[in-house]
């Protein structure tokens, strides 16, 4: 029988000793950054521009009785005050690979993201009919490329641990890396199972 992701967050918490988790309410829930210093890290300043279009977090670690099981990653661009397609500035040779870094310890390592895809994917994913004005409609499928799904995994970021994402724009042909646009930045998300503390006992 496969764990739900509030068993897995039990298990986690319990082995960290936090014995208050199972008091608190899980939902979905996101937290998203920009690397708008195109430093090649995201999430590490998200304290020095707190602003809806950019971030939605105050510090890059949860408080004392807040978790995020992830379960998607996602990057985009951000350019002129909105989310774009990673190909639109980088080509369809562009792959972003990254790790996810969860206080000292690195617990994905060199995680390829391909170009392809946009941040609407969770809206558009999936097959797609295009009238092409002919007498049979097109059906055409777009692959979230541009995000990493850890379906019946995901990974946990506990209370109180700072965590952070490093990446690196490369070219998948020639192997190079791209520097990034001056006209952009790098946006990424962490997408799942967030608790938050509550006195109703729901997980």
């Amino acid at each position: 029988m496969a764990l739900s992701a509030q068993d897995k967050i039990l298990y986690v918490a319990n082995k960290l000793g936090l014995s208050t988790l199972n008091q608190m309410q899980g939902s979905t829930g996101a937290v998203y950054d920009v690397d708008t210093e195109l430093s090649g890290q995201i999430f590490t300043s998200a304290s020095r521009h707190q602003n809806p279009s950019v971030t939605n977090i105050t510090q890059n670690e949860f408080e004392v009785n807040e978790a995020l099981l992830v379960e998607t990653i996602g990057f985009y661009v951000g350019s002129g005050g909105s989310a774009q397609n990673i190909q639109q500035f980088y080509g369809s040779n562009a792959v972003i690979v990254y790790d996810l870094i969860i206080g000292n310890k690195r617990v994905m390592k060199d995680t390829p993201v391909f170009s392809a895809g946009s941040p609407y994917t969770f809206a558009t994913a999936g097959k797609q009919i295009i009238d092409t004005g002919g007498d049979f409609p097109v059906t055409q499928v777009y692959f979230p490329r541009h995000q990493t799904f850890m379906e019946g995994a995901g990974v946990l970021i506990p209370p109180q641990v700072q965590w952070y994402i490093d990446y690196r724009i490369f070219n998948v042909v020639t192997g190079a890396i791209i520097a990034p646009d001056v006209n952009s930045e790098i946006g990424c998300y962490l997408f799942g199972t967030r608790v938050l503390l509550n006195f109703n006992t729901s997980i």
